[in-house]
Formats: structure tokens, sequence, C-alpha cells
């Protein structure tokens, strides 16, 4: 037996991190273990939202094959049960209300931590704000008066010292602890932790700003749509990069506390849950199948894979349970759809990434072609490289085989379902008051 630890970073784009090609410092503790790990240059989000992503990542199936959101009820197949049901001590952690108790995230842990667990430090004023903006009906009065005074109250003014009440470093400091605990014990163990620095409402990390861009001369973004500052079809402004890229350094110094922490045996995945849209394919933060969504780091250290390699085969998130599973030597479920990177190198290079998001979005990516189809209308493109989508393709540019390939997998999402998703977003009783908060302040409930 060894341990294992599963490092999951919201909103992290592949082509923002050091070792992926990026020219700014952002990533050096990423990098750093990249040169003792396999680093998988091709590598995607099957279904690239929180809300469907970790479904994949957790149950080793497509999002698509699953009823509703969240782990499904009775499920018991989730990576964290599989390491239990083997004997390791479980721990997980994710400051987002997607990955909650309410959506069974807390299912196969020993210890789970989540929004529910994070008292923050939201100010009375801020508070007082929030109940008020709940009950206010009209969209317009929350636009301009009761949000600009929300914002300037949580920071969002000249000084822009903005930071989330509950940051990566609250998250981590959580996670530390348990880890050292069983370490101390001897315990071998399987970990999740989930980072949101680099998620939206962005907090403002001046020492990080110097390190990506020399001086902190920025006018900070908490929100990039709420401040019109990115539009679709149009470059994003300078400052939402500077700022993204200083909040991807934030995550970055988290994530390296935890590596420190850790021995060179533990089996460690590091993966991007989904990118991030700053408008060239949709709005910002659009959930879509292009490759501002889709194209993630997955950097792997376990036994049978090479330290400091590039692997030129596609990795996708339906790889890594049965990857962090086959490096323990716990057996692989059969329902599982990806299979262990250590077998990569056995595969035909052909072979297709799949994705999926809620019903009617589908796509599948060869090493030429992208096939994304959208409520019946389906749109190809030819791979400028297999990074990034190109201009849209003739309709009769694609060969057949490729609409065949996505035809194949619509039947197997209909075919072989998995039922019982826990809730679904909505204000109801389903979700508990701190989940609607969290998801509330991250964009998701108006």
């Amino acid at each position: 037996m060894s341990s294992s630890i599963l490092l999951s970073v919201d909103c992290l784009r592949s082509d923002h991190v050091g070792c992926y090609g990026y020219d700014r410092p952002t990533t050096p503790n990423i990098d750093s273990f990249a040169a003792d790990a396999t680093r998988y240059r091709f590598s995607y989000a099957n279904c690239p939202g929180t809300r469907w992503a970790f479904q994949s990542i957790h149950t080793g199936v497509y999002a698509g094959q699953i009823n509703g959101l969240g782990i499904p009820n009775g499920y018991r197949d989730q990576l964290a049960e599989r390491f239990r049901s083997a004997g390791y001590s479980t721990f997980g952690t994710a400051h987002n209300g997607f990955l909650s108790r309410d959506y069974g995230y807390d299912e196969g842990f020993d210890q789970w931590t989540g929004v529910d667990d994070f008292d923050g430090d939201d100010s009375l004023l801020v508070k007082a704000g929030k109940e008020i903006a709940s009950t206010v009906d009209s969209d317009l009065l929350k636009r301009r008066l009761l949000r600009p005074a929300y914002t300037f109250v949580a920071g969002d003014d000249s000084s822009g010292e903005y930071r989330p009440p509950t940051t990566d470093a609250d998250v981590v400091d959580r996670a530390v602890e348990w880890l050292r605990t069983r370490q101390s014990a001897d315990d071998d163990y399987f970990a999740w932790i989930h980072f949101m620095d680099a998620h939206t409402p962005y907090g403002r990390y001046d020492e990080h700003l110097r390190a990506v861009r020399g001086d902190t001369a920025v006018d900070h973004v908490v929100a990039p749509n709420e401040a019109d500052a990115v539009i679709h079809g149009e470059p994003p402004e300078d400052r939402v990069i500077d700022t993204y890229d200083a909040c991807i350094r934030s995550v970055d110094e988290q994530l390296g506390r935890i590596l420190e922490l850790v021995d060179d045996d533990t089996v460690v995945t590091i993966v991007g849950d989904h990118g991030e849209e700053f408008g060239r394919y949709g709005e910002f933060h659009e959930a879509s199948l292009y490759s501002s969504m889709t194209n993630v780091p997955i950097i792997v250290r376990a036994p049978e894979l090479d330290a400091d390699v590039v692997n030129e085969h596609f990795a996708q998130h339906v790889d890594i349970a049965p990857t962090m599973l086959a490096a323990a030597d716990i057996s692989v479920p059969d329902r599982y759809v990806g299979e262990p990177l250590q077998r990569a190198d056995d595969r035909n290079l052909s072979t297709p990434t799949c994705y999926s998001l809620e019903a009617g979005r589908v796509g599948i990516q060869t090493d030429h072609w992208k096939l994304i189809q959208r409520d019946g209308e389906r749109t190809g493109y030819e791979m400028e490289r297999p990074e990034r989508e190109g201009e849209a393709a003739a309709d009769d540019a694609l060969p057949d085989d490729v609409h065949a390939q996505l035809d194949a997998f619509e039947r197997r999402l209909d075919a072989d379902r998995v039922d019982g998703g826990t809730a679904t977003l909505e204000r109801d009783d389903d979700l508990s008051a701190s989940v609607e908060e969290n998801l509330s302040d991250l964009g998701y409930l108006e």
C-alpha cells in the first residue's frame, strides 16, 4: 500500500501553466513537481464544468451517464469509497457548493470538510447586503444600487484589497492538519484537496502580481463579467489576465504546501477541473466543449510512470480514477470508461476523447478533428493542433467515421445509465443555506 493524493484546481487552463509552455511564472511548484512526474501534453476535461467534471473524476463514468448532479445515490464505485474499502483512511475538502454534502461528495470520506464547515469572515454589512439582495426582485435595482454597494464593502474599490472570506490557505490549513495526523500514525491514506483561488470572485494578491508582471499597477477585477472586462469576440482586458495569473500563483503557493508535506512515494495527481473562457468562444466562464474549457493540465506521479516525461497520448478525466486505483493495486471497476494511464502507450493515437455536458451537448475529439453537437446541430473543426480549434470546417469536410464515433458515444450515454443524481441547481429544500449562499457568491445563482 501507498498513500495517494488528488489535487484539483478550479478554472485552470493548461496554457496558463508554466510546464505547459506559459511564459509567466504562474506555477513554480507545479512545474517543479512535473519534473518528477509524467505530464500529459494532450490532457482534457471530458465534462468541462465543475458540476459535471467531478462526476467523471470520482465515478469513473461520463457525467452524461448520470441522472442529475453529484454522486449518484447508492453508488459504491466512487474513487474515495474504493480506497476506503481497501483499508485506506480518506479525507476530502472542497469549498465549492457543487462539491458538497448536498451533492453527495462526502460519500466515501472518513473526514469531509466542505462549505458548511468554513465559518468565513463576512462583515455584518456584507451579510446584510446579501440578505437585502435576496429579497429584492428587481434586477435593475440590484445592478445599480445593491451590487455596487456590496462590492465596495467587499473590497472591489480603488484600493483593490478584496479577498474571498475563505481562501485556499484556509482549505490547506485543514488538509495539512489531517495529513500530519495520518503521517504520525503511519496510516496509508487517500486525500482529495480542491483549490478555488483561480475562480471568481478573484482575490487580490500583490506578492503574486509582482511575480507574474513585475509590479502591482493593476486595477483589480473581482468579477470580469460584472466589470464588462470580458466580452465575447474581443480580447479580454489585460487586468483580467493579470488578476487570473496572480490567482493561479496563489493556488500554486498553497498547493506547494501539500507537495512539501508528502514523501516521494506518495502517488500524486494534479488536474484542472476545467479551463476558463475569456471571450474567444463565449461569455466569461461559459461552460462549453471548446478548448478554452476542455484543455486542462493532468500531471501524475505514480509507479510505472516515468519521471520528467511528456507523454504524447491523450489523457482525460475518466482516466484519473482508474490510474490512481491501479497505482495502489486496487481493482478497477468494470463500469469505468477510462483506462489507467500506466497503459497509455498501448492505446491507438486516434482513440477519441469524448465530451458531454447536460443533455444535447456532446462532442468528440480525435488527433485531427473535433466535432461538437449542441441542440441537434453539429459543428466540426480541423485542429490547428490538438490544443485548440481552428475555423469551423465545411459540412462535408469531416470524415464519416468521426460522425459515426459521435453517434456511438451518444448511444453509449443512453444505454449505460447510472441512476440517482443527488440534487439539482435550484433554490429549494434540496440545498442547504450555506451551499446556496456559496453558489450565489460564485455566480451560479442570481
